[in-house]
């Protein structure tokens, strides 16, 4: 098991927060009566200055067009934590599950990127 660096008790909130956020969301409503074996997997990845934490189910996904919107007290909470992680929400949904992921691309690579 990789060990976690974090610049600050700040960082390990937001990062607490947010995998909390997600997981009671995907318990709430990815799994309806008729879905019998329902997983929440929650991931996180390195490279060097760039990291990935990612909340995936298999549940019965978010209702057409809801994962543009994404309007809600939680989704508003998710967003403002991960600026404060200098980091981008990811939000994938299919009638296969939802998978939400929050990204941090080291700043010299987003300016490599936008040249």
């Amino acid at each position: 098991m990789a060990s976690v660096r974090v610049r600050g008790s700040e960082w390990a909130v937001s990062f607490g927060l947010i995998v909390t956020e997600l997981v009671i969301n995907a318990l709430k409503h990815a799994f309806p009566p008729h879905i019998t074996a329902g997983h929440i997997a929650v991931k996180y990845s390195f490279a060097d200055s760039d990291w990935t934490l990612a909340i995936v189910d298999n549940g019965c996904g978010m209702p057409n067009g809801t994962a543009a919107k994404s309007t809600g007290l939680g989704s508003a909470i998710v967003k403002a934590l991960a600026q404060q992680l200098d980091a981008e929400v990811e939000l994938v949904s299919t009638g296969a599950g939802t998978s939400v992921a929050i990204i941090h691309r080291a700043p010299q690579k987003v300016i490599a990127e936008l040249a």
